[in-house]
């Protein structure tokens, strides 16, 4: 037993416990610790990182000369299980918005992607040396709640960007878009041209945006379309050859609907697309809208119909809460959101 296990408010749990604990040597430990698995075996590191989240250990800023200085750097964590998190449309906005505003005001930022299972063991996460957090999460509630726990562990300010409230906790604040109301509106403009069918299109993966746009989309429609059929199909990815899959077995078996509404407009464009190549007539047959609002949906003809994101000003709202609670020791506000609008593109 380790004098941390004896007594665990007594001091912070060294290299020494941390080495002790998993009979390795205290430079094993330092190795896995700053990434130089090189030298260490599988097994080694494994069995080190189950004792380094055994013990709750963090990196010894003190020792280094950092713990209390001000390093004017903050870390993003994408928590995603897409290895090219940052082609994501959304993600990029969001990453340069707060690069943009933290470069102007001399502040650093380190991003990293981790997929969600391994956040919470995460030596990344655990060491970031960082003055604060933003974090992006995908996966089911259970497991971003779970996320949200490691992160207050941390004591370090946090900034959610697009989840949909803000934690029972003291130093996490929330920046996030009106996903609902913008769904609302879309359902809204869909239902004054009374489709009698309509497909909604996700993915599987789970994001807190994605699925408060669903919910209120579909809730909008039920009480402004109750006699409309509306289906939901599931995309395995957002690329755009998994989207035209789903979306192909779902009309090889189903009705065409009046009205699709792609979660993204990823989802809406490959739809469109598929339609298009099936001689099917876009909007004169089948109405389509999006979510977002990004340059590339100009790429594609008709001009798709969505609610416009303010992704960029996500990541710069997001990295001015986080340089005014540097400055004044708490957030001014705990749940930012931004609004969003309607661009009547071609296809509704």
């Amino acid at each position: 037993m380790t004098p941390a296990d004896r007594d665990p408010r007594r001091r912070r749990v060294t290299v020494k416990d941390v080495a002790a604990a998993a009979n390795v040597s205290p430079m094993t430990v330092s190795n896995v610790i700053n990434g130089r698995h090189q030298f260490v075996s599988e097994a080694t590191r494994k069995l080190v990182e189950k004792e380094i989240a055994r013990l709750n250990y963090r990196v010894q800023e003190s020792a280094r000369g950092l713990r209390t200085a001000y390093r004017r750097s903050v870390g993003i964590a994408i928590v995603d299980e897409t290895r090219s998190f940052l082609s994501d449309h959304f993600n990029a906005q969001v990453v340069a918005g707060l690069s943009n505003v933290l470069s102007r005001n001399n502040h650093t930022l380190m991003v990293q992607g981790i997929p969600p299972r391994q956040f919470s063991k995460s030596m990344v996460v655990q060491n970031f040396a960082v003055d604060g957090f933003c974090v992006i999460m995908s996966g089911p509630p259970a497991r971003r709640r779970e996320i949200v726990e490691t992160l207050i562990k941390l004591d370090q300010p946090v900034v959610l960007i697009q989840e949909t409230g803000a934690p029972e906790a003291p130093d996490i604040c929330v920046v996030r878009q009106d996903d609902d109301g913008g769904a609302r509106v879309l359902a809204d403009h869909f239902a004054a041209r009374r489709p009698p069918r309509y497909l909604v299109i996700r993915p599987e993966t789970e994001w807190a945006a994605i699925e408060a746009r669903v919910s209120a989309f579909c809730q909008a429609t039920a009480r402004l379309a109750p006699e409309a059929t509306v289906d939901t199909i599931r995309t395995a990815t957002e690329d755009f050859d998994s989207v035209q899959a789903s979306v192909a077995a779902y009309l090889d078996r189903q009705p065409l609907p009046a009205a699709i509404f792609g979660a993204n407009d990823r989802l809406a464009i490959g739809a469109m697309l598929l339609l298009q190549a099936r001689g099917v007539a876009v909007p004169d047959q089948v109405r389509i809208a999006g979510f977002n609002g990004f340059e590339s949906r100009r790429y594609a003809r008709p001009l798709i119909t969505t609610v416009m994101s303010p992704a960029y000003a996500l990541g710069e709202r997001a990295g001015q809460a986080l340089l005014d609670r540097f400055a004044e020791h708490q957030f001014r506000e705990r749940d930012i959101v931004l609004p969003v609008h309607l661009d009547f593109g071609e296809t509704t």
